[in-house]
């Protein structure tokens, strides 16, 4: 998806992307790469880039005990904490030079947008959670933030909850469509059986 150009108060551009669709951005003029990755996936500069690029690797899981049960790497507060450095960086560059900012994960729907949605809530600063979530809908439509991700965030930022209280009615939305799926597949299931 082509990058969008940032709201007013956003001093650089941020754009989110899938591992598949990184190249199409090598004429983009990225300045920084963001590419959160699963354990053991070996860093991979795009041959076209040139600029910063941080890795960080964890799994897309949402809680602790789901990456128990998974025997998955969750997402720490350190590494969240590292995400936001990535972000102050690029903002303290975008003082000096324009920089274009791409955050990566292997789909571009969960844990890539909870990173941006933290930065952006990061450079908007508190009781603006909304807006950076909406920012992030915005330039990635189909955007589900990992929760862990935004929960470790909210409490780096002293947010005392918000990010998570704005992220609540997309989350809720979401399960209600995957409900009325289950429900609609199971009405299909017993109508093919009895025709």
């Amino acid at each position: 998806m082509p990058a969008k150009r940032p709201s007013p108060e956003l001093p650089y551009l941020l754009s989110v992307c899938g591992k598949s669709e990184i190249d199409g951005f090598a004429r983009r003029a990225v300045t920084h790469i963001l590419s959160i990755e699963d354990p053991e996936t070996p860093k991979d500069t795009p041959a076209w880039f040139q600029g910063v690029h941080r890795q960080i690797y964890f799994h897309d899981v949402e809680s602790v005990e789901d990456a128990r049960m998974m025997q998955a790497a969750a997402v720490t507060q350190a590494q969240v904490a590292e995400i936001l450095r990535f972000g102050e960086e690029c903002l303290k560059e975008s003082r000096r030079r324009p920089v274009h900012s791409l955050i990566h994960c292997f789909a571009g729907a969960s844990r890539s947008t909870a990173a941006c949605y933290v930065i952006v809530a990061q450079i908007l600063g508190p009781g603006r959670a909304v807006e950076a979530l909406e920012f992030l809908l915005r330039i990635r439509p189909e955007a589900f933030p990992n929760l862990l991700v935004v929960r470790h965030a909210d409490q780096l930022l002293g947010r005392h909850g918000e990010l998570l209280r704005a992220l609540a009615p997309l989350r809720e939305a979401f399960s209600q469509a995957l409900e009325e799926w289950v429900a609609n597949l199971g009405g299909r299931k017993k109508r093919g059986r009895s025709a």
